[in-house]
């Protein structure tokens, strides 16, 4: 079970040493937490990229991760004065564009996926936007910004229409079924 987002709220320092010593997550190497304005969790990290990638001289990352009581998430690029980032939202707050949000719950994180796979999704997006920097060319399908015409942006690939039925959010088994009739 991962992190909840509760537990970061109410304890950051927590939620940080949790993210250092647990081994549950890659390439955190340093990690600290604490309380910001209006309750919000803020988690300063520095994320290793995988060691393929480290041999590329891609660059340890830094983040600032602001995770609102509401669970809205924030993700501010620390050391990114001119460096270009393809999926960053505009001024004023410049954090990163993670992900569009009216897409398949399948292929988007939700604040009940806890906090180790936001990690893993804020990590993953800082290695894309370095290997865009290197070559043009976003790593995996790319999302456009701005809304569709209608519902979520369609899927381009047969690989993430595969994973977007792999990864289905499903009702809870916690929750009763109606029987079939």
């Amino acid at each position: 079970m991962a992190y909840p987002l509760n537990e970061v709220l109410a304890a950051p320092t927590a939620a940080a040493n949790h993210l250092l010593h647990a081994g549950t997550i890659y390439g955190v190497e340093q990690a600290i937490g604490r309380t910001g304005p209006g309750g919000a969790a803020l988690l300063e990290l520095a994320l290793r990229p995988l060691p393929a990638l480290e041999r590329e001289d891609y660059p340890v990352e830094r983040v600032r991760v602001v995770i609102r009581p509401d669970h809205t998430v924030h993700v501010f690029p620390l050391d990114s004065a001119n460096r270009a980032f393809k999926h960053r939202n505009p001024p004023p707050l410049q954090d990163l564009c993670l992900q569009y949000p009216g897409d398949d719950a399948a292929l988007r994180w939700i604040p009940e996926d806890g906090l180790e796979p936001l990690v893993t999704l804020v990590h993953r997006h800082l290695l894309y936007e370095e290997a865009w920097r290197r070559t043009g060319t976003w790593p995996a399908e790319d999302a456009p910004h701005g809304q569709p015409a209608h519902g979520s942006h369609p899927l381009r690939t047969p690989e993430t229409e595969q994973e977007a039925r792999r990864w289905a959010r499903h009702p809870s088994p916690h929750r009763q079924r109606r029987p079939q009739q």
